[in-house]
């Protein structure tokens, strides 16, 4: 009966290693020769959630360690594809959500706040592009700093231009650094981007909009 449970325990233990190591196998094991695309780029992400939770720092620490693994090429398509996410989540629906939460927005803090979105990772990215009040579900830290809740993560957005310094180890910027090249092929949403979905335009539209949002953290 012991060897039994000696057996099961062993086997339980290398099953649990097999898949840690399998998961983390998969975020530094992409060929240099492939192009980067959507599902890696989501693989990075989530591994940025997964490592750091809601703590930016740490987010943005292992968001990097993943990145400079990569090809100068792959760099600069990760900012391709992150700047298509950022205009993907310009919608007045997240727009709605951030006033809640965090009582208040702008240009600069929406598009900080859809950095943050998509550092959430791709399950709750895509949750939120559906609906909005998915973010009710997340427990969002206060923060003292501000007095309020933080929903930004300004740190993704020269993330690809550190990376890309790191890995060429050129010094200074050129027409190859990704977020030059993405403006360069007309995919460049600093800041403000153009707005998608239904538009409003007084707080009293917010509980119907998000509704879970605004009961948990509207503040008259």
């Amino acid at each position: 009966m012991l060897r039994i449970l000696v057996f099961c325990l062993s086997l339980i233990v290398c099953i649990s290693c097999k898949t840690r190591t399998e998961s983390q196998s998969a975020l530094v094991s992409m060929s240099k020769s492939k192009k980067m695309d959507t599902a890696y780029f989501w693989k990075i992400m989530d591994y940025g959630f997964e490592k750091g939770k809601f703590d930016n720092k740490l987010r943005e620490q292992a968001i990097l360690e993943q990145m400079i693994r990569l090809t100068p090429e792959q760099i600069q398509g990760f900012e391709i594809i992150f700047q298509q996410m950022n205009k993907k989540a310009s919608t007045w629906e997240n727009y709605a959500a951030q006033v809640v939460i965090e009582e208040g927005s702008s240009d600069d803090r929406f598009y900080y706040f859809r950095c943050w979105l998509i550092s959430l990772g791709k399950f709750h990215f895509e949750e939120t592009l559906k609906n909005p009040d998915h973010l009710a579900s997340l427990d969002i830290p206060f923060n003292n700093v501000y007095g309020t809740m933080y929903c930004q993560f300004e740190e993704l957005i020269p993330m690809a231009d550190r990376a890309y310094e790191i890995v060429t180890k050129k010094t200074h910027e050129d027409s190859t650094f990704p977020r030059t090249h993405a403006d360069s092929l007309g995919l460049f949403y600093d800041s403000w981007a153009d707005m998608t979905g239904v538009k409003w335009e007084t707080d009293e539209e917010l509980a119907q909009i998000v509704p879970l949002l605004y009961k948990k953290y509207f503040r008259n």
